[in-house]
């Protein structure tokens, strides 16, 4: 039996392998985009480790501090390229897809482990949004995926190192998104529901109670220090719609995985209700059939309420915000194929199941891999480094009385400052609009070259720029390059 559960971790690890060759094969192929540049900024050079957690108590991001801390670091370590700064979060993401067939074998046993691995390792949504995003996306998942897998072996068995593990865990979620709080918020009332009922003992959420008190800190420091609105935020309250553009966001638009996942929930919902209605529960061998299912219908149905009722100013639904939902989405997903496997099959059949994992993994890798490449080959909207790169090639890019304005905030400048010197060796006067001083500082500049970026032009630079000619402009890149009218003249 031993000799079979290391040659079943050898499988995992290997497809783990595999999904993180698979990224580091198509690594920065696509750029870094707004947030990505904003999260460069974040944690540039000229940026000391207390600066870092300064700005995240201030909310200047909107995500806890443990993945800026752990880029901070790597940034400094490793030379200044798209494919080796995103080495983190594609390690984060192999990582979480390991976890989730830990927890998969854990839950149902090797072959739920393994379809599990296959349907996440397969996953595009999962690759596009935290593999290849300079952002806590990976390491939210890889949380998640902790969880999960703390979860099922705190179900499945009872011990110090079940609770040790399980705090942890909700410790990195806590840490790595704030939405990790709705995740360990909804899971703390489904076990308050177990223990009412008598199905677990009270101090089997211990763990929950050490994992809060050690986020609560940071909580309170936060909640001092902000500079920016804890509760309103850009993004539009979500219709009922939203709900459905979710479930297919979580599936990479695929309506194998699609189906499979509505069959799971619905599959465990009906497990969970049936076993309670004729007393047949138990906490060791059904809890995951309501926290898998519960998971996934209950955070995004209280994001979606406080989104539409408590504070639609401040809607808070948002697809990838929901990517720690993933490792039991693809759980979920597994449980359902096995079902109908087993259903088809009728008994053990290693063979047959072999060449099911096959298939799956065969006609999941075409079609959603038919989607990461149009993702990633797509042109943007805007072009960070395109627009980088014709400004690095003027001429008088460098010289005195010579800047670049910016129209995007003052972390996203730092980070277009890291791409003039870490790609093109060159190293430019670059300033936002929102530096502090902005309007005194560009009249020492004889020559401007401004560069709009995702955030507009406002009006205070609109009429200082009144005093400068405009002599090009680049449509395409969205540059423009003025001079002062007595330098023509000169």
């Amino acid at each position: 039996m031993e000799k079979k559960d290391k040659f079943c971790n050898c499988i995992y690890v290997v497809i783990a392998a595999l999904a993180f060759g698979g990224m580091l094969a198509y690594s920065g192929v696509q750029e870094f985009w707004y947030d990505e540049v904003y999260q460069l900024g974040l944690v540039g050079p000229d940026k000391g480790i207390g600066e870092v957690f300064r700005s995240y108590m201030q909310l200047k991001d909107y995500t806890p501090p443990l993945y800026a801390v752990i880029v901070w670091i790597w940034r400094a370590v490793v030379p200044f390229s798209f494919p080796w700064l995103l080495l983190v979060s594609e390690g984060f993401t192999a990582a979480g897809i390991f976890f989730t067939a830990l927890a998969g074998r854990e839950l149902g046993g090797k072959k739920l482990g393994l379809l599990a691995e296959i349907l996440s390792a397969s996953s595009a949504v999962l690759i596009l949004y935290a593999g290849y995003e300079f952002r806590s996306y990976s390491l939210y998942f890889l949380s998640a995926a902790l969880l999960a897998c703390a979860l099922a072996k705190r179900i499945r068995s009872s011990g110090k190192k079940g609770y040790i593990l399980l705090t942890i865990s909700l410790l990195l979620l806590l840490y790595s998104h704030y939405y990790g709080c709705v995740i360990a918020g909804v899971l703390f009332l489904f076990e308050m529901v177990l223990v009412i009922a008598r199905k677990q003992s009270f101090k089997k959420i211990y763990p929950y109670f050490a994992a809060g008190a050690g986020f609560a800190p940071w909580l309170l420091l936060v909640f001092i220090n902000h500079t920016r609105s804890i509760t309103e935020f850009w993004i539009q309250p979500p219709d009922l719609r939203s709900l459905f553009d979710l479930l297919r966001f979580l599936c990479s638009e695929n309506k194998f995985q699609l189906w499979t996942l509505c069959l799971g929930i619905a599959g465990c919902l009906v497990c969970f209700l049936a076993k309670c209605r004729f007393g047949r529960f138990s906490f060791e061998n059904d809890a995951e059939k309501l926290y898998l299912p519960g998971l996934v219908v209950a955070v995004p149905a209280v994001i979606y309420f406080y989104s539409t009722v408590v504070n639609p100013s401040g809607g808070i639904f948002y697809n990838r915000y929901f990517i720690g939902l993933l490792p039991f989405c693809y759980l979920l997903m597994a449980q359902a194929v096995l079902w109908g496997w087993q259903l088809a099959a009728g008994r053990e059949r290693n063979r047959e199941f072999t060449a099911l994992c096959v298939g799956i993994a065969l006609v999941l890798a075409v079609q959603n891999g038919t989607l990461l490449l149009e993702e990633l080959y797509k042109e943007q909207e805007i072009s960070y480094r395109g627009s980088i790169s014709i400004l690095a090639k003027k001429d008088d890019i460098t010289d005195e009385g010579v800047a670049v304005v910016m129209t995007d905030n003052s972390y996203v400048r730092a980070g277009i400052e890291m791409y003039f010197e870490g790609f093109y060796r060159v190293v430019p006067e670059v300033i936002s609009q929102h530096d502090n001083n902005f309007q005194e500082i560009v009249k020492n500049y004889k020559k401007v070259y401004l560069f709009i970026g995702k955030q507009p032009v406002e009006d205070e630079t609109r009429t200082l720029l009144s005093e400068y000619k405009m002599i090009s402009r680049n449509k395409k890149n969205r540059i423009r390059e003025y001079v002062l009218e007595q330098v023509e003249d000169e």
